[in-house]
């Protein structure tokens, strides 16, 4: 049992089997095909053989019109004769021209075919000169043609003729249908032979794929327990590489609160100073000329220019507000600051949520890299800003009327999308992104308050 195991598990047999398979199904398709062609070759063959007699038999039965027509017509003179005939002969005539085409697509029968034409239009021609006679006016001559045998005898060779057609497509008929017959019998019998050969290679499938079946179960009891080590190492690696990013991004905005700190201690002290300095000039030059009125002047607004500057990348670095006047507050602010900068209308509904702060600083971050996205690619017109409490979660959404884009297609490079993913997701809250070509762009967030 062994040996029949190995020697079916073996590398040749196994390569077989595919080829084999194929070759098997063509052979079936083969058997199939070429019976089905011999039938519809025989059934054609019927069909030929049917025409012949349907053409030739309503060759007689209008000969049989025009002639019984022509007779009540000699014989009374009465127009309701003359009319079956005149109207008979042109189909006459359109008989013995199909009996003529019908000749040349029936080669066997071609000459007898040609014949039965040819007395038919003469038979036609022995008409038409008896009824020209009558209607001229010499019936005595017309009823003489008409009482010879010249028609008669064309009508003989007709019936005779068309009799030997008929009995020769009748044999012909009979023939096509016994090799038919033979024919799908044979293809029975091969289709039988063929589905035997098939079922033998399928138990040998079977039997093959038993013993394939035992070596894929081992062979996947092996996988998955080398699965199972590189999981656990995945998830040991995956941990280390999301505390690497949680202490990345505490130590960017530690880094970020340290320079906003030294900005307001450092650059604000110097900028202050220098506007007190500014002030104390234009106590004492106020008999200067003018000019030098309007340069002071215009050094004080350069400096509060550079305060408020200064208040703006601070706040960016680091938002005070959101430990001073809470999240709703500098969401708030952030919306008119980025309005008046980029000139896009911006409609909020903000609610007075309270949560920890590194959510809150979550959310803030995620609203401002989407407004800072849609200023820089968005050409947006409107943007709503929306943040809700839904029982222990909050939701925040900023949706722009822009030009979208197609999410499956983000660029290389892009990880603004991605920072935003995680930072959500170090919260315990997920992020989904909503955008099309034309149709602008929502990114929307829930998470834990």
């Amino acid at each position: 049992m062994r040996s029949v195991t190995r020697g079916l598990t073996s590398i040749p047999f196994a390569s077989l089997i595919g080829p084999l398979a194929v070759a098997l199904a063509l052979l079936v398709l083969l058997v199939n095909e070429m019976g089905v062609h011999s039938v519809a070759s025989y059934n054609a063959e019927r069909e030929k053989a049917l025409e012949t007699r349907n053409v030739v038999g309503r060759l007689r039965r209008l000969l049989l019109v025009v002639e019984s027509s022509q007779r009540g017509y000699l014989l009374t003179g009465r127009t309701a004769y003359r009319q079956p005939y005149d109207s008979t002969l042109d189909d006459l005539n359109g008989a013995i021209t199909d009996v003529r085409t019908l000749a040349d697509k029936r080669p066997a029968q071609r000459d007898t075919l040609l014949k039965v034409a040819d007395v038919a239009a003469r038979k036609v021609s022995e008409t038409q000169e008896v009824v020209r006679l009558f209607d001229t006016g010499d019936r005595s001559n017309a009823m003489a043609l008409f009482m010879t045998d010249i028609g008669r005898d064309y009508m003989e060779q007709v019936t005779r003729q068309a009799d030997e057609i008929n009995l020769t497509e009748a044999q012909a008929f009979d023939a096509a249908g016994r090799q038919r017959d033979r024919m799908q019998v044979w293809a029975r019998l091969g289709l039988a032979a063929m589905v035997a050969l098939c079922l033998a290679a399928v138990f040998a499938m079977q039997r093959l794929s038993r013993d394939r079946e035992r070596e894929r179960v081992q062979h996947l009891l092996a996988l998955q327990a080398e699965r199972d080590k590189l999981e656990t190492e995945v998830d040991r690696r995956t941990h280390e590489l999301v505390d690497l990013a949680k202490h990345l991004q505490s130590v960017r905005e530690d880094e970020r609160h340290r320079l906003a700190r030294e900005l307001h201690d450092e650059l604000g002290g110097l900028l202050t100073a220098a506007k007190l300095d500014v002030a104390r000039m234009r106590k004492r030059l106020v008999e200067a000329k003018p000019e030098v009125n309007e340069r002071i002047v215009h050094l004080a607004k350069t400096l509060d220019e550079g305060i408020a500057l200064k208040r703006r990348i601070i706040e960016d670095l680091h938002p005070s507000s959101l430990n001073n006047l809470g999240l709703q507050r500098t969401l708030e602010i952030l919306c008119v600051e980025f309005a008046q900068r980029s000139e896009i209308a911006v409609h909020t509904e903000i609610d007075d949520v309270q949560m920890e702060s590194d959510r809150a600083l979550a959310i803030y971050r995620l609203v401002q890299e989407a407004l800072t996205n849609i200023a820089k690619y968005a050409s947006a017109h409107n943007v709503h800003v929306t943040l809700r409490r839904e029982g222990e979660r909050v939701r925040v959404q900023v949706k722009d009327d822009g030009l979208g884009f197609d999410p499956a297609h983000i660029r290389q490079g892009a990880h603004g999308l991605a920072g935003m993913r995680f930072r959500v997701r170090s919260c315990q809250g997920d992020l989904t992104l909503h955008s099309s070509p034309g149709e602008g762009t929502t990114v929307q967030a829930t998470m834990p308050v």
